[in-house]
Order: structure tokens, then sequence, then C-alpha cells
């Protein structure tokens, strides 16, 4: 794959992951489009040898992996998160003042403030 290639790719996949919601759904997809079964956690499993699998939780989480056809000299893993720096919306979060509402919100992970003072914002995630 083209250096090009990937970027553009990387980027496609980060905007249409706005929260991990999102990016596990995605993740979710791509890993079934090539091969992987899903699994659910609360179930008995009845792994084949060289099958590929996936699990989430929450829809905010999700493994994957394959299960070899031998029994391994060593493991191999990855990890990732699927949260990133952003504002979140408080539990109380109307403020009335000066005739406009606005939402209150709090800095969430290492959070980078100067490059969201030019962008519009939007609201993403699930509602509990």
């Amino acid at each position: 794959m083209e250096k090009e290639d990937f970027n553009g790719a990387l980027l496609g996949f980060l905007d249409a992951s706005p929260t991990p919601f999102h990016a596990v759904a995605n993740m979710a997809g791509m890993l079934q489009n090539a091969g992987f079964e899903r699994l659910d956690e609360r179930a008995s499993w009845k792994l084949e040898a060289g099958a590929r699998y996936f699990v989430t939780r929450n829809d905010s989480s999700i493994i994957a992996f394959t299960y070899p056809k031998q029994p391994p000299s060593s493991y191999l893993m990855v990890g990732a998160h699927t949260d990133s720096p952003n504002l979140k919306i408080k539990p109380n979060p109307v403020i009335a003042k000066s005739g406009l509402i606005q939402l209150g919100v709090e800095p969430y992970g290492g959070l980078l403030l100067n490059p969201w003072f030019d962008r519009d914002l939007s609201i993403a995630g699930r509602v509990a």
C-alpha cells in the first residue's frame, strides 16, 4: 500500500469515527470484511484452529485475534485505545445567560485547546 493510500484511508476512518462507538462499529465492519467472525463475550466459544475472531464490549471496545493452527512459541499483542481527547458534555450542561443557551463541557484527555477555537463543534456519542 502506498503512503498516500494509507494516509487517505486513515483520514477517512478518523472522519467516520467521531466517538469510540463509531470507531468500534467501523473496525468491526472491517474485520468482518476481512473474514473475522464476531463472538459473543457471554457465550461459550468453540474456536477453530486457523480461524480469526473478534469480540466487542459495550460497543466501545474491541479485541481481535487469530487462533493458531499450531501451539505458538510466542505471542504478539498490539493494543490501542478508541477514545481521544475531546470535550465532554457535563451532567447538568445547560447554561443560560445573555439570551443564549450554551452547553457546559469539560476537557477529557490530553486536550490541545487552541485548535478548537476556529472550528464548528458538533455533538456525537451516546445518551444514557
